[in-house]
Order: structure tokens, then C-alpha cells, then sequence
């Protein structure tokens, strides 16, 4: 079975849909699978890694590569006649892994809906984009043989919005392991100056203010910590910035807007506590990254994060500030309790590999090559 996979993600964005692609292929290097894979890479934009960071070096798996601009290959494929699994060299099943509905001939397709959040009415997005988003994920899900998601969170919003097939849907949990690879072997010396740290974009959804509120309740019984935020500037940030600049905590509150991914797994292992308070996640890598360097972790009792995180994190309401700040001041104040978390967290992260994600990737492709069924369950929606 040859497999097409849009890669192009893989090549340019650092985060988010680029580490789920290269972790991805990286996870089924591992099971050997290199020889079938055919990674599609056409894009103007210069490659961010080089197939050394990629993980694609030395291996089997071939990167079909063309400075072309990603917005004309719709019309490159219309002119020539072709499917993007043709351009491929012709494959057996073709992943669509961002948004992005690119013309597919004969091969089966298979997609990965990462969230659902975009279909929401909340204000977390631009509204021409997510409307954009919404009607590319809609065709999609309508065009695949199979449809990942990496949550059964994910999994329902999928049903419910779509009105997708459920016995179309597998979840392919996302891993965490790739932060093992940048850990110092030891555990680091305490830093300078302790810290709370949160790792996501500033935007509306990922609700700065109110930790920010929880934030300062801290300050103003004597925390002496700083509040580290790595994460570039979202949808909505203004708010955040006008909250942040009159803030009698701004004095302790250090913003990163660019951080390595080379720097963020001793940011991550130097933290006392982990925050990410998120109103909605797909799935939630940050939390488990955290719980792998050995950190404990504080996040949201909602959407994907109690399944993601189990017990392994302290769960708060984030619309909440005070339950955020209470979790904030106990773990802080108790060492023994935020042991046992980072205990926990340790335990929860190694069931999270790149290498499951890819398996069960893999039996999803052939799922989507078998004799679809006619008598299959019937959608049923109920409240």
C-alpha cells in the first residue's frame, strides 16, 4: 500500500498541524513504513528544517518536492489533468492533514480534523477565516473514506457538525515523546528566578485574561514568581495587551513572543507550574509536553483536556479565575502535592508516542481501503 501525504505543513510551520505532520512520518519511519510513503512538498516558502530535522534523512520515504505556489496547485493540477495523488507518483490512499482541499483522482482519501472550534459562534476566530476553514473541512468529511480525529471530543464535534458517519471516524491520539529528544539528561538546576509558564499562542481562546486575573491574586499575597508566556500574538490579542499593560502584576509577567523549539523543553522542566487554562482544545499537546519534562500541570476541566490529561493534571473551570488561582497557590505552596502531580504527569505522558499515533494512522489507511459497508450504523443524535 503506497501512501500520498500532504507535507507541506511538515516543511514550513513550527507548531501545531507542522508537528503533528513531521511527527507523524517520523512515527512511521519508526515502523518501517518508509518505503510507501510519498511526501507531497509543493510550496514557494523555503523549507524551515532540513531532512535531518525532518527525520526523513537516509530513509526510503520520498519528498516530492516543487517551489510552486501551494495557492496555484489546484490550477496546476486542472491544466495537467491530475490528481494530487498522481503528482505523488500515484498512491493507493492520499492524507489531507491541514485544510486544504486538493483534487484527489483515484486514490482513497483520508483527512485529519484536528478541532471543530472554527463551526463555533464565540468569537475565537477571524470570521471570514473560519468560515473559510468551515467549508473546506465540510468537503472534506464529506470526501473521505476516513476521517482521524485526535480525540473522541474531536471525534463527536465531527458527528454532530458534519454529520459524519461515526464508524468513519478513528482517533489517532496525538504524542508528546518528541520533547524527550531536546531534554537535558539530568534534571536542570533551578532557574534564577522561579516561574508559572504557559505555552500557546495569545489570542481569545486561550484565555489569557482570566489567568492573568488569576495571576494577580497570586501577587498580591507576596508571590514572588515570574509568569513566563511563550506564544506569538493570536486573534484577539488586544485585549490581552490592554489587560496586561495596566496590570499591577505586569512588573512579573514576562512575555516571549518567539521561542525556539529547541529552548522550550528546559523552559518547560525549569517550571514550578504549567498553566493552560484553554476555553477549547482539540486535543492539547502543551499539557503533555509539560508532564513530560516533570512539570506539574494546571489546565481546563473541558472539551479535550480531561480526556487528554486524566488525573495527571490539576483540572480548574477556566472561566473561573479563582478556581485557577486556588490550584495555582496550592501547587505552590505544597511541594508533596505537586509531586505527586508531576508523579502523575510523568506516568500520563509516556502512554502519549508518536510511534501509537502512526499505528493506529496506519491501520486507518487500510481501513479506507476496504469495501466500504452498506448496512453500517445509522446516525443518531440525541441530547
Amino acid at each position: 500500500m503506497r501512501v500520498g501525504i500532504d507535507y507541506r505543513p511538515a516543511l514550513v510551520n513550527g507548531d501545531g498541524i507542522g508537528r503533528y505532520t513531521r511527527e507523524l512520518v517520523r512515527g512511521m519511519i519508526e515502523h518501517g513504513f518508509d518505503a510507501n510513503l510519498g511526501l507531497f512538498g509543493y510550496t514557494i516558502s523555503p523549507m524551515r528544517y532540513d531532512r535531518r530535522e525532518l527525520g526523513i534523512e537516509g530513509t526510503r520515504a520520498e519528498l516530492l518536492r516543487l517551489r510552486f505556489p501551494s495557492k496555484g496547485v489546484p490550477w496546476l493540477l486542472g491544466r495537467l489533468g491530475k490528481g494530487v495523488d498522481d503528482l505523488v507518483g500515484g498512491c493507493n490512499v492520499y492524507h489531507h492533514t491541514q485544510f486544504n482541499a486538493l483534487p484527489v483522482r483515484t486514490a482513497s482519501e483520508v483527512v485529519t480534523i484536528h478541532d471543530c472550534i472554527y463551526m463555533l459562534d464565540a468569537g475565537y476566530n477571524d470570521p471570514d477565516s473560519a468560515r473559510r476553514m468551515g467549508e473546506v473541512a465540510r468537503e472534506l468529511v464529506g470526501r473521505a473514506r476516513r476521517i482521524l480525529v485526535p480525540s473522541e471530543f474531536v471525534g463527536a464535534e465531527v458527528v454532530m457538525h458534519f454529520g459524519a458517519w461515526p464508524n468513519r471516524i478513528t482517533v489517532t491520539g496525538l504524542g508528546c515523546d518528541h520533547i524527550a529528544r531536546h531534554l537535558p539528561p539530568t534534571p536542570p538546576p533551578p532557574p534564577e528566578t522561579p516561574y508559572i509558564l504557559t505555552v500557546t499562542r495569545v489570542d481569545v481562546r486561550k484565555n489569557h485574561l482570566r489567568m492573568l486575573e488569576a495571576f494577580e491574586a497570586l501577587v498580591r499575597e507576596g508571590c514572588k514568581h515570574v509568569w513566563v508566556i511563550a506564544g506569538e500574538p493570536g486573534w484577539g490579542v488586544e485585549a490581552f495587551e490592554q489587560a496586561l499593560a495596566h496590570s499591577p502584576a505586569r512588573a512579573q509577567v514576562n512575555w516571549r513572543r518567539k521561542v525556539s523549539n529547541a529552548e522550550l523543553p528546559l523552559l518547560y522542566a525549569q517550571a514550578d507550574v504549567f498553566l493552560y487554562a484553554s476555553l477549547n482544545e482539540g486535543f492539547g499537546i502543551p499539557p503533555l509536553e509539560a508532564m513530560a519534562a516533570g512539570t506539574a500541570v494546571v489546565t481546563s476541566s473541558v472539551t479535550s483536556m480531561p480526556e487528554v490529561c486524566g488525573d495527571a493534571a490539576w483540572l480548574v473551570e477556566p472561566t473561573d479565575s479563582e478556581r485557577i488561582f486556588e490550584a495555582l497557590r496550592r501547587l505552590l505552596a505544597e511541594p508533596d502535592l505537586r509531586e505527586e502531580f508531576v508523579l502523575r504527569g510523568k506516568r500520563r505522558a509516556r502512554e502519549f508516542t508518536w510511534r501509537e499515533t502512526a499505528r493506529q494512522t496506519l491501520l486507518a489507511y487500510r481501513k479506507a481501503t476496504e469495501p466500504e459497508e452498506e448496512d453500517g450504523p445509522r446516525l443518531r443524535r440525541s441530547l
